[in-house]
């Protein structure tokens, strides 16, 4: 055989060799890898349900709060015995009831109370307020004065202010004055009176 017709041999040769290494490189490497791969298993779900949490340990109850000691004291054991005996402590006072009023209407007296107009213009003092101010008026008081004369109750019923209402009944603050009569006899009555302030 020439060296011509060994030549192709030879290649087929070498490529067969080529082809069987590359194979069996191949090979080995997938052996390898299956060899490595790990292993599933398929487990029921129920095998995986985590265990119940352990229970709490109890906590230790709070030390005892120390009592304090309550000291009663003792009544004293000595008796003093006299042979006078303790009266009862009295009754409390009771305020006597104050009789009802019965004030009659105006209309209904046959001859009005009588109020000293001297006495009554003394004491009345003109407040400074309206005196600067130059403010002159009448205040209308309503009276109720009893069957003695005595004054019980003052009601403003109209009055232009400045102070002159407060001097009109401070001056009647104390007056007596004569009652009022129905059919001869003193009674109680409501009596309209006008205090007239006039500067001079």
């Amino acid at each position: 055989m020439n060296r011509w017709t060994r030549l192709p041999i030879l290649l087929a040769a070498v490529v067969l060799h080529v082809a069987l290494l590359f194979t069996v490189t191949v090979t080995t490497q997938v052996r390898q890898q299956r060899e490595d791969t790990s292993v599933f298993k398929i487990v029921d779900v129920e095998a995986f349900v985590p265990p119940p949490p352990p229970e709490p340990e109890p906590e230790e109850p709070p030390p005892p709060e120390e009592e304090v000691p309550i000291v009663v004291d003792e009544p004293a054991e000595t008796v003093i015995e006299t042979d006078e005996e303790v009266p009862p402590p009295p009754p409390p006072a009771r305020a006597a009831p104050q009789p009802v009023i019965e004030f009659l209407p105006q209309h209904r007296i046959s001859v009005p109370p009588r109020i000293d107009q001297d006495t009554l213009a003394s004491r009345i003092v003109y407040p400074t307020l309206a005196n600067r101010s130059g403010i002159e008026g009448v205040v209308y008081l309503e009276l109720f004065i009893d069957a003695e004369g005595t004054i019980h109750r003052i009601d403003v019923l109209r009055e232009p202010g400045y102070g002159l209402a407060e001097a009109a009944i401070a001056a009647f603050d104390g007056l007596t004055v004569t009652p009022a009569e129905a059919n001869g006899i003193p009674v109680a009555v409501r009596y309209r009176y006008p205090v007239r302030f006039v500067l001079r």
